[in-house]
């Protein structure tokens, strides 16, 4: 049986909104494939190896804990530019996206604004013929990006307010100010993401649908 080694990082740091939830829908979509799932919760007193892991996740945190992360992120920029370029796949959600422009490991630049954006939104993700749905809490905007966009704004705000795209995508990295979570509230994404990841290791993906996650994939889009 293959086994998939996931990474929580800051776990107990950055999970402002329940973004833990996104590990757990991720492991138990990886199950279904008949994979070995191993995750492991590391923090600022954990050395981390960043080619040890198939998959990395960064969830939110109040300002205290992104400084926190950030600190201990320096000693690994290098490491982590490395993995991003060799196609390890990471997952960023609310203001963790920004740790990747603060260490200039991504080609962006996260400014603190002095007011906060927050409310539903949509987009749309080009590979999927359903929406994204989810939620913005932030008081980070995005400058000089000149990396590729994760999402089209639908309704909602992009890098910065009317802006018509959000998120980083690069590689196997995908950032976005989306919580949710994120994988819980969008199940054809963490599909996606899924099918990504068996493709990385050469296995076939067997179609798999939960109809508990459908329904309440369209009864969260029907309050959208």
């Amino acid at each position: 049986m293959k086994t998939i080694k996931i990474a929580h990082l800051y776990y107990d740091l950055m999970n402002l909104y329940g973004e833990s939830g996104n590990i757990l829908a991720l492991k138990k979509h990886l199950e279904k494939q008949n994979l070995k799932v191993i995750v492991n919760n590391l923090s600022i007193n954990d050395e981390i190896d960043f080619n040890k892991y198939d998959f990395y996740y960064l969830g939110s945190g109040n300002d205290e804990a992104y400084y926190l992360a950030l600190k201990h992120l320096e000693q690994y920029q290098n490491e982590i530019k490395t993995a991003i370029e060799n196609n390890k796949f990471f997952l960023a959600t609310g203001n963790s996206l920004c740790l990747f422009g603060d260490l200039n490991i991504l080609d962006f630049k996260p400014e603190k604004c002095e007011f906060r954006i927050v409310g539903e939104q949509t987009f749309n993700y080009q590979k999927l013929n359903k929406e994204i749905i989810g939620f913005q809490n932030r008081d980070y905007i995005l400058k000089f990006v000149k990396e590729q966009h994760l999402f089209e704004v639908k309704k909602g705000t992009g890098y910065v307010p009317k802006a018509i795209v959000e998120g980083i995508k690069k590689n196997n990295f995908y950032g976005t100010f989306l919580l949710g979570p994120l994988l819980i509230r969008n199940p054809l994404f963490t599909e996606y993401l899924v099918k990504e990841i068996m493709k990385d290791h050469n296995l076939d993906y067997k179609i798999y649908h939960d109809k508990w996650e459908e329904k309440a994939y369209n009864e969260y889009q029907k309050n959208f």
